[in-house]
């Protein structure tokens, strides 16, 4: 897991993915690190997951303090700015701050949403065969969050913008709606005989696949499936992006609509709560104060 020797004074990319018992999902970070490092000579990474997966945040930072890092970039490898990045990575990393006080943290936002989602998008979709007669249904993993949901429907009208498709709604496949069904059936109704269908996720894994089965299971319309957005020169390049405004203090985080600056309708008690880091398998449970 420890990065080897690189460029002096360069700081470790922890990538931190949300985190699959599936190996495939594993291998679609791997392989966006890989890209990275072969644009980057000399760039070092490490990846870490939130859940479901090995190392957890903190056994990654702890890893990398015990090999003498001093300096590490820690990324969301997120598509929206939803709870794991606002308070799950965020509180790891503060927790990494006070358990490895000689290690230099810096904190860059999510992936998404950035215009090259969109291409990658807009491209996974054409390599699946969607025609441009198509509404396209945009289905991501959803959020308890409003500002995460809102930013999927952002992006779904970048990917309608001057494009030819009817349409582009969202669906999501947890946490909130509408649901994949329930957005099939409306296209449905409207008319619509076959819809593109695009999932916003990194990789492969449950929910992905749970968003398969219920296009194959739609009944009165045709539904094409593209695959997740994946690995690719265009994302690696994003990452990069990330990992360089986070090194020079250009990290321009959406606080306008957060939920724990802004009490949305649901999330009121959301407002001034501490952040806590998301409870992974590996990591043993805390101390009690004093212990």
């Amino acid at each position: 897991m420890t990065p080897a020797p690189g460029p002096a004074g360069a700081p470790v990319l922890l990538a931190v993915a949300h985190g699959s018992r599936a190996p495939e999902p594993q291998r679609v970070v791997e392989d966006l690190l890989a890209l990275a490092r072969a644009r980057r000579p000399g760039l070092r990474t490490a990846a870490a997951h939130v859940d479901n997966a090995s190392p957890s945040v903190r056994a990654a930072l702890a890893a990398l303090a015990a090999a003498g890092e001093r300096d590490v970039v820690v990324l969301p490898l997120l598509l929206t700015p939803a709870s794991h990045s606002k308070t799950d990575v965020a509180a790891s990393v503060q927790e990494g701050r006070r358990d490895h006080p000689s290690l230099r943290l810096r904190y860059g936002r999510p992936l998404g949403p950035h215009p090259v989602l969109v291409e990658v998008v807009a491209r996974r979709l054409a390599e699946a065969g969607a025609s441009p007669d198509d509404p396209v249904l945009l289905v991501a993993g959803g959020a308890l969050d409003p500002d995460a949901n809102a930013q999927v429907a952002a992006t779904a009208r970048l990917l309608w913008e001057g494009r030819a498709w009817p349409s582009v709604d969202v669906a999501f496949a947890s946490a909130t709606r509408p649901t994949v069904p329930e957005a099939l059936d409306r296209l449905r109704r409207l008319g619509h005989a076959r819809v593109s269908l695009a999932p916003y996720f990194l990789g492969p894994g449950r929910l992905p696949a749970q968003v398969a089965a219920q296009a194959r299971a739609a009944e009165g319309v045709e539904v094409v499936l593209a695959e997740p957005v994946g690995a690719s020169g265009a994302l690696a390049g994003l990452l990069l992006e990330r990992y360089d405004e986070a090194q020079h203090g250009d990290v321009r985080m959406n606080c306008d609509a957060c939920l724990h600056r802004i009490a949305l309708p649901g999330r009121e008690a959301a407002v001034g709560a501490p952040q806590e880091p998301h409870t992974h398998p590996d990591d043993a449970a805390p101390a009690a104060p004093g212990g």
